[in-house]
């Protein structure tokens, strides 16, 4: 065989370094596309995590405050679903509401994850 300058005899002459430049954005694109999806969104408004929340909303109240017998009472009978005579009966069963503590006053320490 002859060697015919660039074209390296009978080959494909320079085609192998289209081939080889081929390659490179092909492994350049998937190293992209893998380190894109592995950091997540990038939008402030999204959550990085399901659990997390959203940038900017409250953080929910770790105990939220339970109604009272009393409140229950009271909603029962504005929808109608117990009459006066069944909400005065239940009221006089409970005794006399007693004044609730004051929650306390101060920040909130955040949720713990």
């Amino acid at each position: 065989m002859v060697n015919w300058g660039w074209r390296m005899g009978n080959g494909a002459g320079l085609w192998w370094l289209f081939g080889l430049l081929c390659m490179v954005v092909l492994v350049a694109a998937l190293v992209w596309l893998f380190v894109t999806l592995a950091r997540g969104p990038r939008h402030p408004q999204a959550p990085l995590q399901p659990w997390q929340p959203t940038y900017g909303a409250p953080p929910a109240a770790a105990n939220p405050p339970r109604p009272t017998p009393y409140e229950i009472l009271r909603e029962r009978l504005a929808r109608g679903e117990i009459t006066v005579e069944d909400y005065q009966r239940t009221l006089a069963a409970l005794g006399p509401e007693t004044p609730q503590p004051a929650p306390p006053q101060g920040p909130v320490p955040p949720p713990s994850y």
